[in-house]
């Protein structure tokens, strides 16, 4: 008797432990040098290298425009997952689409910013489809968003998703595809001459490391581009690192957060027709408070920055070499991590979490080059892939949210802090934050040539 049922319990123990082993496996470790996905990536930088050709300085053209993308009904704000999908109660102020068009000899490349939590990859995949019907392609459009945590949500077809987004509403899919390509068509319709030039302001009061906060470093910089068009109208294309979390999750109207009281302000400056902002560095940072809360703390922000800019003194250049390329970037197989060394097996994460593109993109305009990155992407990280550049002369700007999402990329020296970036939204680790900086850095290398 006893035998019979030491078998049985062998029989389920081992039926326990191959049902537990087919859920979870160790952390792979493996330094991303020695990975299979390193060595692909390596050659498609090789033939990225192999084709690509370098322009003359030729005559800048500009044109830009933007359009409402506020839904005229409610639908669940995007940004907070403890707001479980709740509906928007009304609008505090107007979400957009704002759009520049660069064109010059060789080339015309779109740049497009939503006023939205990032640029999903439900809405990616419909422009890869539909901006050939403009003459445009994914190679040629650079995405990135504002990141506020106030915007339309509902494009999320998976788990994940659905948590930071609500409800899938394919109608929002099609309205937000559907304004970048309105935008696009109106900045295009109204290209002149123009002259750009870049500046920078050091902010570091306004930011902070909301990670590990003095145990680490923060990117302070208030990035400008102005663009000056041959009739006298200007714009400012900006980037900063601070998260756009002022507003908590107990907002539930639309509002652009500090990154539209910003724009706002600046297009209130003195011979300033447009401004736009995207999200810099924010995978490890956040605004400082200045002492105030909600709306008043986006007014402070804004204020602040807007009067470090002094765009009259900006050195503007009126021929440019223009490139843009988009590299897909292989990665480690994704995954979810319940302790330290042990993880779900990544079929467990795919089941949860949507497809999304995973690419690396790079815009260069004369000595300004954009690196967009498909995630939060740590400012921490920004003076390693500046370090890696040796022309001087070159202004880098990275920004995240460009048409992908692989989670939060930060130092990897902070890999095993149990934080929500480090721990549960680091998908793809360890070792990613080198990986993405060593890609960064080459391909930024590779149009700069």
């Amino acid at each position: 008797m006893k035998s019979k049922y030491r078998i049985r319990f062998l029989l389920v123990s081992s039926t326990l432990i191959v049902l537990i082993a087919g859920f979870i496996k160790p952390v792979d470790r493996t330094h991303f040098l020695d990975t299979s996905y390193y060595h692909k990536a390596q050659e498609k930088l090789d033939s990225l290298k192999n084709h690509s050709s370098t322009s003359q300085p030729s005559q800048l053209e500009a044109g830009w425009a933007k359009t409402n993308i506020t839904p005229d009904y409610a639908t669940p704000l995007s940004g907070y997952g403890s707001r479980k999908g709740a509906l928007s109660t009304g609008v505090h102020d107007s979400l957009w689409a704002r759009g520049f068009i660069f064109k010059n000899h060789d080339e015309k490349i779109a740049f497009v910013t939503l006023d939205a939590l990032l640029i999903p990859p439900t809405v990616t995949y419909q422009l890869m489809k539909r901006l050939p019907s403009i003459g445009y392609d994914i190679h040629h459009v650079y995405l990135t968003a504002t990141h506020t945590h106030c915007s339309v949500g509902a494009w999320g077809t998976s788990w994940i998703g659905g948590k930071f987004a609500g409800d899938f509403d394919q109608k929002i899919v099609n309205q937000l595809a559907s304004s970048i390509l309105d935008v696009i068509m109106q900045a295009e319709k109204n290209l002149e001459p123009a002259i750009i030039g870049y500046a920078e302001y050091d902010a570091p009061e306004l930011v902070t490391n909301r990670l590990v906060g003095k145990d680490g470093i923060i990117d302070p910089w208030f990035r400008v581009v102005k663009i000056q068009k041959k009739s006298g109208s200007s714009a400012l294309l900006t980037t900063f690192a601070a998260h756009a979390t002022c507003l908590s999750e107990e907002e539930y109207r639309f509002s652009r957060d500090y990154p539209g009281a910003l724009v706002d302000s600046l297009e209130a400056l003195e011979n300033i027709e447009f401004a736009a902002f995207a999200a810099g560095g924010v995978g490890s940072h956040r605004p400082e408070s200045g002492g105030y809360g909600q709306f008043d703390r986006i007014n402070w922000l804004a204020s602040s920055l807007t009067k470090k800019v002094h765009h009259e003194s900006i050195n503007l250049k009126e021929k440019s070499r223009m490139k843009m390329v988009l590299m897909t970037i292989p990665l480690r197989e994704a995954h979810w991590r319940f302790s330290e060394n042990w993880r779900f097996r990544p079929w467990v994460f795919k089941w949860f979490i949507e497809d999304s593109p995973q690419y690396i993109t790079a815009f260069r305009i004369g000595n300004i080059v954009f690196s967009g990155t498909p995630c939060d992407f740590s400012g921490e990280l920004i003076p390693e892939i500046k370090n890696g550049i040796p022309a001087n002369d070159i202004h880098l700007i990275v920004t995240s949210f460009n048409g992908g999402y692989v989670g939060y990329i930060t130092k990897d020296c902070w890999y095993d802090i149990k934080g929500y970036e480090t721990f549960i939204m680091n998908w793809y680790g360890p070792y990613n934050g080198q990986y993405f900086v060593n890609m960064i850095r080459k391909i930024v290398n590779i149009i700069i040539a």
